[in-house]
């Protein structure tokens, strides 16, 4: 059965990928990780052709991510209701606390398909909601797409190793999360 679904994707070839990326940035509940890995153990890019590779990952995945974000900036001007309305500014109130960054930041995690929502309720500027989705996905598309490469398309594979590695991850996860933390304090501090 795997090995079907793998010819199919070998048929299918890039364009199948960017299909997966629509779909993932479109925020519809989808095994988005499990194809792309799919993907990189098909297509077996090298480092170099990753880069392209990921960049049209990115591309796709924002453009998809528009849908949400439209339909967000929708929803604010149709709803009426109260309690709606005090859902959205808190939503708007905690987007605007942490700034525009969050869209890049929060793009490689679960949350990251949300994001657009916000963005949309918080009426980000377009260019830089794009901009911006596409800084923050790429590395996971990279990464996506080399790890799939280096496994095989196995999911089981990857998932073994990052069970046996979560704690380096989550770790440089912390310190990442706190040098960008500490350099907004003292960037915020100098105004």
């Amino acid at each position: 059965m795997f090995q079907k679904l793998l010819d199919w994707f070998q048929a299918i070839g890039e364009p199948g990928l960017y299909f997966v990326m629509l779909l993932e940035g479109s925020s519809l509940p989808f095994p988005g990780v499990i194809l792309v890995l799919s993907f990189g153990y098909i297509l077996s890019p090298s480092y170099v052709d990753a880069i392209l590779l990921a960049a049209k990952m990115s591309l796709c995945y924002s453009l998809a991510s528009l849908f949400p974000y439209f339909l967000a900036r929708k929803l604010k001007k149709v709803t009426s209701n109260r309690y709606i309305n005090k859902g959205f500014d808190k939503a708007e109130t905690f987007f605007n606390r942490y700034g525009i960054w969050s869209i890049a930041l929060s793009r490689p995690f679960g949350i990251g398909n949300y994001i657009s929502y916000v963005a949309g309720l918080s009426k980000v500027n377009v260019a830089n909601f794009l901009i911006l989705t596409c800084i923050g996905i790429y590395p996971w598309s990279y990464a996506m797409i080399m790890l799939g490469n280096y496994f095989n398309g196995s999911y089981d594979a990857f998932r073994q190793f990052f069970e046996s590695y979560r704690l380096y991850i989550y770790g440089a996860f912390v310190i990442l999360v706190i040098g960008i933390v500490v350099y907004w304090l003292v960037r915020r501090s100098k105004r």
